[in-house]
């Protein structure tokens, strides 16, 4: 992402320490979810199995309400409807006709 995005007070630890400790966490929540599912397979309710993902949540950075009004929002993009197609395509079939009427006449 580009740096108008970032805080100037927020520092972010170094690109490859980041890296570092997610693939840690993943590497754990995998390990973690492999003896969940010897639990499960076990007999224990998949409710009642610890979810190991809870200590590591990446922190949503947008509002879910305000991203809905976003997408209502949206326009749509004319040129890539089947109507917009379908209309260009009649155009030329029309263009046609009238040069076939102008070259017989």
């Amino acid at each position: 992402m580009s740096k108008r995005h970032r805080d100037g007070e927020q520092v972010l630890p170094p690109r490859a320490e980041r890296r570092a400790h997610a693939r840690s966490e993943r590497h754990r929540i995998t390990t973690e979810l492999a003896e969940v599912a010897d639990q499960v397979a076990a007999g224990v309710e998949p409710d009642d199995a610890p979810d190991p993902a809870v200590g590591y949540r990446p922190i949503r950075r947008h509002d879910p309400d305000k991203a809905k009004g976003q997408v209502r929002r949206r326009r749509r993009r004319h040129w890539k409807l089947k109507m917009w197609k379908r209309r260009t395509s009649m155009r030329l079939v029309k263009a046609k006709a009238i040069r076939v009427v102008d070259v017989e006449a």
